[in-house]
């Protein structure tokens, strides 16, 4: 196993901290936690309530098979571009559905703010899939 470079530590824990807030947000979201779902307005509200349920599980994948790829990453297993790969095609999936079928759409709902915020996810998780990938080639990751 080669020893990682200067960028694997940031990126694994950066990496780590995205998650991390993903699953926050999820299991908050999914337990109705009235500090973060509060400040929602109605119809992002009743937006997140009404999810359904193969939405909610990819979102689930999304953010727990990408906080179980990045301790992989951190472990240097092999598994772990495998994990992200699987985060990040959830993340597509979910992205594309709440911009282009879900009714209402996310931007009708959140704006262009939200549809950002939902891209920056998939170019995230796109680039940590492709990043563990390359340090899986290159003997970094065994």
């Amino acid at each position: 196993m080669r020893q990682p470079p200067w960028h694997f530590w940031p990126v694994v824990f950066l990496g780590g901290l995205w998650h991390l807030f993903g699953c926050f947000d999820y299991l908050v979201t999914q337990y109705g936690a009235g500090f973060w779902t509060g400040p929602l307005d109605a119809g992002e509200r009743m937006f997140v309530e009404t999810l359904p349920a193969w939405v909610e599980g990819a979102w689930g994948i999304a953010v727990w098979g990408g906080l179980l790829g990045i301790v992989l990453m951190a472990a240097r297993a092999a598994f772990a571009p495998l994990l992200l790969a699987v985060s990040a095609i959830a993340t597509v999936v979910l992205t594309v559905w709440m911009i282009a079928f879900s009714i209402p759409s996310l931007g009708a709902v959140a704006g262009q703010g939200g549809i950002a915020v939902m891209l920056g996810a998939c170019v995230a998780a796109i680039l940590l899939w492709l990043y563990a990938r390359r340090m899986r080639r290159t003997g970094v990751i065994d």
